[in-house]
């Protein structure tokens, strides 16, 4: 099953996720956009996860989030999320620190040792990595790290003309976060992903893509929870290229947060479902079609 695969069977609005309880012994469940906003957990969220788990559900988090899960970790606690409504936490950070640090395939074979850096101070752990011997310059590096924008208020557009010179040096570029953008509370941020995506496709330069949707950290949760049937596992989240379509591909069902990333083009708030026409507009031109339509985690 690849990403452009679609499901035929219409996807079911549901206003609660309690009758689903029966039905899956695992959740996936992404963080930014289902669990919290950057800011607070969403309204009803970890009371929803805190059912599940009562009901023996297994919960693991699978997060786009640029940088390790010690420090995902860290950013729930200190929003606001408690440790025991889930089991265990991946994120495409850790994922991409360790593609760099064993490089076993042959495109992270190829990469050199000094960094070019692009994100906020707060992810330079990134850097701690025994396959990076220094931080350089674009003009000495010999690959880049992109964990997103520098400052939370900066575009895509200030980072062109150092793209363009990474891009005239031909440097590949390790990408920790496939999001194209991201809601803090009611603001709309760039992401990593978003430079990524110019950078391969404006600039023609080589990427390697970390995270949702792609397969890897979809197999690495698969095997953490040796679920032997996966049609009893659920993934949820608002980002229909990445939570819905890598579900997709790894043949899992997926529940989507309508009030998310897409709820301002669906015209509806936190809490709220669609018209089942308005959904099919924006269904229509994904790569995937969720399950589910869910307003939030609401049990």
């Amino acid at each position: 099953m690849t990403l452009s695969d679609t499901s035929s069977a219409p996807t079911e609005l549901l206003p609660r996720l309690a009758p689903l309880a029966a039905l899956y012994d695992h959740l996936i469940v992404d963080l930014w956009g289902t669990l919290h906003n950057g800011i607070e957990p969403l309204p009803g969220a970890v009371d929803c996860l805190a059912h599940f788990k009562a009901a023996g559900t297994g919960v693991v988090l699978l997060s786009n989030a640029p940088f390790r899960v010690s420090g995902v970790r860290t950013v729930l606690e200190q929003i606001g999320v408690p440790e025991d409504i889930y089991d265990d936490i991946f994120c495409s950070g850790e994922i991409a620190w360790h593609a760099i640090r064993i490089r076993d395939d042959d495109w992270h074979r190829k990469l050199g040792r000094r960094a070019a850096f692009i994100g906020p101070d707060r992810h330079r752990p990134m850097l701690e990595n025994p396959g990076i011997d220094s931080e350089a310059d674009i003009a000495e590096a010999d690959f880049v790290i992109c964990t997103g924008p520098r400052d939370a208020g900066h575009t895509l557009e200030m980072y062109l003309p150092e793209l363009e010179a990474a891009a005239a040096r031909g440097l590949p570029m390790v990408c920790t976060n496939p999001d194209r953008e991201v809601l803090r509370g009611d603001s709309r941020e760039i992401c990593a992903g978003a430079l990524a995506e110019a950078y391969e496709t404006q600039l023609g330069g080589d990427v390697a893509w970390h995270g949702k949707p792609y397969r890897p950290v979809f197999d690495a949760v698969l095997k953490s929870i040796a679920a032997p049937d996966h049609s009893r596992v659920l993934m949820i989240g608002d980002g229909l290229g990445t939570d819905i379509a890598g579900a997709a591909a790894a043949g899992l069902d997926s529940a989507f947060v309508v009030s998310g990333i897409a709820g301002e083009k669906l015209g509806i708030s936190y809490g709220e479902l669609p018209t089942a026409e308005k959904l099919a507009e924006v269904i229509a031109g994904a790569p995937a079609s969720p399950r589910y339509a869910i307003p939030g985690l609401i049990w």
